[in-house]
């Protein structure tokens, strides 16, 4: 195959990549073969491999640019005293990243497709955004003068476990299973503030 010019490599590479990730969502990951991503991309098996030469190569680098747009999100909350007000940034931002089909789709592959195969949680524990971790910084931040890094390790998996299985009803089946209805920004302000209260008995 020809070598493309660089500029439009990265273009093939950044649509196959995003063919794979919806495919990975609503198919997935075991059941999508390279073949699958071939025929989505309109391009022939042979030249997929041009670009990726296995499926998981393309599920890491997949994680990884989806990740990116995670972390930029995370590192644009405001610096505060204020531990609920990060929280709440915290929450809005987990939010705003599925309020388009890229984040959706990349959420429902991390926490529900990587329940049903170990390949994508060892692809997100090698991704930059998991060695990173935007949260546990911010949360260190606040917290580091109170508990040590396993425990304040336990209360982000706790803090994000809430904003997940909300996410889950609202993103992903449109519903929030309460008699009386309520906004993201109501959610996420009680959340933080059972979250504080909860931490005030420690």
């Amino acid at each position: 195959m020809k070598t493309l010019d660089p500029v439009l490599y990265q273009i093939r590479k950044d649509a196959i990549l995003q063919q794979a990730r919806h495919l990975f969502a609503t198919k997935g990951y075991a059941e999508t073969s390279m073949d699958d991503i071939a025929h989505a991309t309109h391009l022939q098996k042979a030249s997929l491999y041009h670009y990726f030469k296995s499926k998981q190569q393309i599920l890491q680098e997949m994680i990884e640019l989806e990740g990116a747009r995670w972390t930029g999100r995370m590192r644009d909350i405001p610096v505060t005293a204020d531990f609920r007000e990060s929280l709440v940034h915290v929450g809005k931002a987990l939010l705003q990243n599925l309020d388009d089909a890229p984040g959706r789709e990349f959420f429902q592959i991390i926490y529900f497709e990587s329940n049903k195969n170990p390949a994508i949680f060892k692809a997100f524990k090698e991704s930059p955004t998991y060695k990173q971790g935007p949260v546990f910084e911010l949360f260190t931040r606040h917290l580091e003068k109170r508990f040590p890094r396993v425990k304040i390790a336990m209360l982000v998996t706790q803090f994000i476990g809430g904003l997940i299985h909300y996410a889950r009803l609202s993103r992903l089946h449109g519903e929030n299973m309460c008699v009386e209805a309520f906004s993201d920004t109501d959610y996420i302000q009680q959340l933080a503030d059972v979250f504080i209260r909860g931490m005030e008995r420690v």
